[in-house]
């Protein structure tokens, strides 16, 4: 007696755009790999606390961001995509093709000292608080790295903060630089 196989159904539009989409990513992968880092989005990854967000958050802002930059730069065109927070995830699990930034809050001096005025907590709703963080960002293809820039800003966080855009810009742009020459 001969074993009946169940029929194979009909595949649906969803199935046909799925199969399509692992066939594209399977050539793709078959591409040089300068021509796939200026056509693939760069992932973007954050490690560290930014002031203002949640981790969740950090890495869709930086990856906005980057992006208005990243058209507005000579060579023009590179694209970012978010990954999100990657607390300690071993450097073969990583998006090979990516952008890490590192965040260190530097020391905060004014804890101890004696003020004068309002409280800190209404001081600090009223002006917002402005903290100095150290800034590392790396560049790496096809898994190697290629480059890196450091810079420091006092921001006061969140969305809103143009100090801290205007930053993420600057630091795009040097970065993208530094990776032409």
């Amino acid at each position: 007696m001969i074993a009946r196989l169940p029929p194979i159904p009909r595949r649906s539009a969803t199935r046909r755009a799925v199969i399509w989409g692992a066939v594209m990513l399977g050539a793709l992968g078959g591409m040089s790999p300068v021509a796939r880092a200026q056509g693939a989005p760069l992932a973007v990854t954050a490690i560290g606390e930014l002031p203002g967000f949640q981790p969740r958050e950090v890495a869709p802002f930086l990856a906005i961001v980057m992006n208005t930059a990243g058209k507005n730069t000579p060579g023009g065109g590179q694209s970012f995509a978010a990954v999100g927070p990657i607390p300690s995830a071993p450097p073969d699990r990583a998006a090979p093709d990516r952008v890490e930034w590192t965040f260190r809050p530097n020391p905060y001096a004014g804890g101890a000292s004696r003020t004068l005025g309002p409280p800190r907590s209404t001081a600090s709703r009223l002006f917002g608080v402005h903290r100095l963080i150290s800034v590392e960002l790396r560049l790496y293809r096809d898994g190697r790295y290629q480059t890196q820039v450091f810079g420091q800003v006092e921001v006061q966080g969140g969305r809103r903060d143009a100090d801290l855009q205007t930053f993420v810009c600057d630091m795009t742009r040097r970065l993208l630089d530094a990776a032409a020459q």
